[in-house]
C-alpha cells in the first residue's frame, strides 16, 4: 500500500492477479535477503522498503503521538507493528492476529486514521492513539513470537 502511495497509484481496488505478482516478488526477495518470508521484524521491514521499494525507511523507537502527525504532515506515511489481538478490530478473525502491521495515513482531532491490509474493512479505519500504544510488537526470531516490549514505528518517505 505504502509503495503504491508513493508511485502515485490511485486505485482503490488493486486485481487480485496484480497483488498475487507483487506478493511473489516480495517473497522471492525476502527469502533471498534473509532466508525466510514470514514474521520479519520492524528492521527487516524497514530494510526491504528501502532496498525492494526503494523508498526512505527510518526506525522510531518510543514514538509520540506527536512523531506520527509530525510524519503525516511531512507528506510521509507510518507503518505501526501491533498486536493485533489487543487493539479491538471487530473485523479480524478473533482472537485477531498476534502480530500486525498498519499504515497509518491520516488524523483526526481524536484519533488515527489508518489501512489494515488484514480486514476487508480496513481502508479508513481509525483508532485512538492510545489504542496502538498500548498494543506494542516486534517480531522476535529467537522465541518465534513477539516482543511486546518495542514501541516501534516506520517512517517511509519517497
Amino acid at each position: 500500500m505504502v509503495a503504491a502511495y508513493f508511485s502515485g497509484d490511485t486505485r482503490t481496488r488493486i486485481p487480485a492477479t496484480e497483488v498475487e505478482e507483487q506478493i511473489t516478488a516480495l517473497t522471492n526477495w525476502e527469502q533471498s535477503n534473509f532466508g525466510y518470508s514470514l514474521d520479519t521484524t520492524t528492521a527487516e521491514t524497514a530494510e526491504t522498503i528501502r532496498s525492494f521499494y526503494h523508498l526512505n525507511a527510518t526506525v522510531v523507537s518510543n514514538y509520540t503521538e506527536n512523531n506520527i502527525k509530525d510524519a503525516l504532515n511531512a507528506n510521509k506515511l507510518v507503518i505501526i507493528p501491533v498486536n493485533g489481538r489487543l487493539i479491538g478490530n471487530p473485523y479480524y478473525k478473533q482472537p485477531g492476529p498476534i502480530y500486525h502491521m498498519l499504515v497509518i495515513r491520516g488524523y483526526t482531532a481524536t484519533q488515527l486514521i489508518t489501512n489494515d491490509p488484514g480486514t476487508k474493512n480496513g481502508e479508513n479505519y481509525k483508532y485512538y492513539f492510545s489504542t496502538l500504544k498500548n498494543a506494542p510488537a516486534d517480531w522476535n526470531h529467537t522465541t518465534n513470537t513477539i516482543d511486546e516490549n518495542k514501541s516501534l514505528m516506520i517512517v517511509v518517505s519517497k
